[in-house]
């Protein structure tokens, strides 16, 4: 049975980050891949600053060279909020065969209760949840019965969020996202860029 990963996110901007938790996911669970999934219009985060198309470009720059990373398009191609289970059983139909990993942040462990048809979604995947800082990677006592497995990750402190402030600010993210992406954002005079 193929193993794939799936890595969702909004991806404003992508980063480092985000890419070495895929790689570590895939060499940590012998995944044969990864999907990364950019949200269309995600009903768990506000203040998406960047359009769909901009953030979709950056990802696709940021994984060019790697083939085992490919992207999934289904959820910006939605009118709408897209919702996980939604994603999953799509992916689940497009790879008949396969177990599917959903790579999840520690930090995200409780929210995925909260999430649309939250038991559906662990019933469909191994859910792999990379450490965090600040944030214990204990199960939740209500996910006693999901399929979690654990991975070491590099507990940095970098998120999306830290991209954009420094960018708006004129700080280099030179080492924290791909040249390619820094080399677009300018370019397009995203997140402040001049």
């Amino acid at each position: 049975m193929r193993r794939i990963g799936i890595l969702g996110g909004v991806f404003d901007p992508v980063h480092f980050g985000h890419l070495s938790i895929a790689e570590l996911a895939k060499s940590s669970f012998g995944l044969e891949q990864v999907i990364f999934v950019p949200a269309g219009i995600p009903p768990h985060k506000q203040g998406v600053t960047t359009s769909a198309p901009h953030r979709l470009k950056m990802l696709e720059l940021a994984v060019k060279d790697l083939p085992y990373f490919t992207i999934w398009e289904g959820e910006v191609k939605k009118n709408g909020c897209a919702y996980t289970v939604d994603t999953i059983s799509e992916l689940s139909a497009e790879y008949p065969n396969a177990k599917l990993h959903f790579i999840i942040g520690a930090d995200n462990l409780s929210e995925i209760l909260t999430w649309h048809y939250s038991d559906e979604i662990l019933n469909r995947v191994t859910l792999c949840a990379a450490k965090r800082p600040g944030y214990d990677i204990a199960r939740p006592g209500a996910l006693k019965n999901a399929d979690i497995e654990t991975f070491d990750s590099p507990e940095w402190g970098l998120s999306s969020t830290i991209l954009r402030k420094y960018l708006k600010n004129g700080i280099s993210c030179k080492f924290l996202a791909p040249d390619a992406v820094l080399a677009y954002v300018k370019e397009n005079g995203l997140y402040g860029q001049q």
